[in-house]
């Protein structure tokens, strides 16, 4: 599986090269010319419809929302990072291997390591 598949693209230079570095004046121009690209992009895409966060993240502070029943029955495959030291942490669950596996693939593909997939119980 390609990660172009989902829309998304990794940008990394194949070169090594000392990182560049630019003062207040480059940083602002730079950040400006980022706000200025989202904001057309979103004027492009036209109206969004809001969607409700299944967890809102404030800096430390992590919230998780209520999960509708229907959406829990769904879940077939939990996705689990294991690290080089043994450790287990659950990372999310999905609907379908399908899903299970692309998700998986952009995990490893971004940060690298080990995901399992774990059928859920019935």
């Amino acid at each position: 599986m390609h990660m172009t598949r989902f829309g998304y693209r990794r940008r990394i230079s194949n070169e090594t090269s000392e990182p560049t570095k630019t003062d207040e004046i480059g940083t602002k121009m730079k950040l400006g010319d980022l706000v200025k690209r989202a904001r057309d992009f979103g004027k492009a895409t036209g109206p969004l419809k809001p969607i409700e966060a299944l967890m809102t993240v404030d800096q430390n502070e992590w919230t998780w929302q209520v999960v509708d029943r229907d959406v829990l029955n769904k879940l077939s495959h939990r996705l689990v990072f294991q690290s080089d030291a043994g450790m287990r942490r659950e990372i999310l669950m999905t609907e379908g291997l399908e899903t299970a596996m692309g998700a998986a693939s952009m995990i490893v593909e971004l940060d690298g390591g080990c995901v399992l997939i774990e059928t859920l119980e019935p």
